[in-house]
């Protein structure tokens, strides 16, 4: 650097004007410098980093002083603003200075310009504060021309092969659009011709039932008949008897016993009477009331919105299914994953918000002694109490509720964990919002543990799952191909990427787990006929190998989430089956 002697006059000029300013009136001008970033005004503290920041972005030079003339006068700093105005009154007389130095590196020329903070700069500001390393993109200026018309070119090219694909994309979601309209028409058809069984089966049941009923109808008035008949042959053995009793009283104990008798069959008949009266009566009400059998516990196509599973136990599934549309409600099924027909319970808790989307996670929390599954809506999570009977758990206690003041109105929660601790015991958990890049960690009490911001290191505009391992974060951020390792013991950095292998490519993960041991991850291709795989990954991020894959061809039988219980892995579908697997 040079000596103050040695310094030109309109540095000299610069160093009276910096002794006159404060640091309040060095912040004051650059705010009115709008071409400084907000970011970059924060680090400005004296007169030689403005300086330094005016002439970066071509604003202050040897012959260039009057922007700064004009806000010194508009602040009133009237002392620096003199200063200035002498040295262009003595200086400026059509002079014109050969070439710019730098304000931080005074004795070098500017020959560098950084496109990402738009400002020149000298060759040892392109190696220190504007490196590669801090994300800043250099160009020489005696280049320039060259490198527009090359950066020109291939934005042109990126435009071109932008357009290809745009057209590729709306070729695809034709394709998609038709193939939807195909399963709706299937499934339309397979829900008719379901419903022309069920009611086939109605209708025959109904004529065999009616049938028998008529049988037995026919022969009940037949056997009234009969009794009819011998009630009548009765009653003309009265009508003998009574008139013989007008004629003669000599053999009344004769009469006595004949009535006697006749008396004691009217009764029987009597009785038989109401006998078929009553089985009349109760054949009517059995038929009335006959069901038919339920075919399963499942329909194919139902109004319900299957959100995900997890493990309780290794033969207990609980489902949650979004039955706010039909029943204002969460309805949670508990099954056995060997067979989904076989199930344990349900529970259905009211909701009364019908807007935000059902988030849950697919791994329970351990405290008190007993598993907690739980789910969140809106800014409020949802902690189910389950009751435990042995090795089974075979009812719901009770849903606690916990509203999140943090997410702000008008958002929601995208994502919820069971945070792991050192123990295994845990009753913390961590969630994610629709409205910034954080992850915020809770208590089952609603106590707000930290706060971790992802900002810069998740290229995503959101993060739409999470999971994780003590102090590392695995994140799924929207639309991205890989997934993310954060680690956050003490600060926040990238620790690594659960990358697919080249071999995979094309595919999105969409749900993850942490093990105890492994991460899982499902991934799931955009095609129109869905390819799915489940891929483990040691806690670093080295890949492991593919535990399960398959084929969707149409959207009732894709995958929705994995959840897992000691080694044994569960993808569940969208129609509620669960395929199992070993990891």
């Amino acid at each position: 650097m040079t000596s103050s002697s040695s310094k030109s006059p309109f540095r000299l000029t610069l160093l009276k004007v910096s002794e006159v300013l404060t640091e309040e009136n060095v912040q004051d001008l650059a705010f009115l410098c709008e071409d400084i970033s907000p970011a970059r005004r924060e680090l400005i503290t004296n007169a030689r980093e403005l300086f330094a920041a005016l002439q970066g972005h071509d604003l202050l030079n040897e012959r260039k002083v009057n922007v700064l003339i004009d806000w010194l006068d508009e602040l009133r700093l009237l002392e620096a603003s003199n200063l200035l105005k002498n040295y262009r009154k003595t200086h400026l007389t059509g002079h014109v200075k050969a070439q710019e130095n730098c304000f931080v590196h005074e004795d070098l020329p500017l020959k560098y310009f950084c496109v990402s903070c738009d400002s020149k700069i000298c060759p040892d500001c392109a190696f220190t504060s504007h490196n590669r390393d801090a994300g800043c993109d250099v160009i020489s200026l005696d280049k320039m021309s060259k490198e527009v018309s090359e950066r020109r070119e291939k934005l042109m090219k990126e435009l071109e092969t932008l357009k290809t694909e745009i057209a590729s994309t709306e070729q695809l979601w034709e394709e998609k659009k038709e193939h939807l309209a195909r399963c709706c028409e299937k499934s339309r058809n397979e829900v008719q011709k379901e419903c022309l069984t069920l009611i086939g089966k109605a209708e025959s049941m109904k004529r065999l039932q009616t049938e028998v009923l008529v049988g037995k109808e026919l022969a009940d008035i037949k056997q009234i008949i009969e009794e009819k008949k011998e009630s009548q042959i009765l009653e003309n053995e009265l009508a003998i008897i009574t008139q013989c009793h007008k004629l003669s009283h000599d053999n009344a104990l004769d009469e006595i016993q004949k009535i006697s008798k006749s008396t004691k069959k009217t009764a029987k008949i009597k009785d038989k009477l109401e006998n078929q009266k009553e089985m009349l009566k109760h054949r009517s009400v059995d038929f009335l009331f006959r069901k038919i059998p339920n075919d399963g516990a499942f329909c194919s196509i139902t109004v319900s919105t299957l959100i995900g599973s997890v493990s309780m136990r290794a033969d207990q599934l609980l489902h949650t299914f979004d039955e706010r549309q039909s029943s204002v409600g969460v309805l949670l099924i508990c099954i056995d994953p060997k067979d989904s027909s076989k199930e344990y319970w349900r529970h259905l808790e009211k909701i009364d918000n019908h807007d935000d989307p059902v988030v849950m996670s697919n791994v329970d929390m351990y405290y008190d002694g007993k598993l907690h599954p739980y789910f969140a809506v809106g800014n409020t999570v949802f902690i189910v109490h389950p009751h435990s009977n042995g090795s089974l758990y075979d009812f719901v206690k009770s849903v606690s509720s916990l509203v999140i003041d943090e997410v702000p109105e008008g958002s929601w929660i995208t994502s919820i964990a069971t945070h792991y601790p050192i123990n295994y015991s845990n009753d913390e958990f961590i969630i994610s919002t629709s409205c910034d890049h954080s992850i915020r960690e809770y208590t089952v009490s609603g106590s707000a543990l930290r706060v971790i911001d992802t900002r810069d290191i998740l290229r995503s505009n959101g993060i739409s799952r999470v999971a994780c391992c003590r102090n590392l974060f695995a994140i799924i951020g929207r639309s991205l191909d890989d997934v993310i390792l954060i680690d956050a013991d003490g600060t926040v950095k990238q620790f690594g990427t659960l990358r697919f292998q080249p071999a995979l490519s094309g595919m999105l993960p969409i749900n993850i787990i942490w093990t105890g041991v492994q991460w899982l991850v499902l991934y799931i291709s955009e095609e129109v006929e869905k390819e799915w795989k489940v891929v483990e990954y040691e806690e670093t991020g080295e890949f492991v190998k593919v535990c399960d894959e398959g084929t969707s061809s149409n959207e009732m039988d894709v995958p929705l989430s994995v959840t897992r219980w000691v080694n044994a892995g569960y993808v569940t579908l969208a129609n509620a089956k669960v395929r199992t697997f070993q990891y």
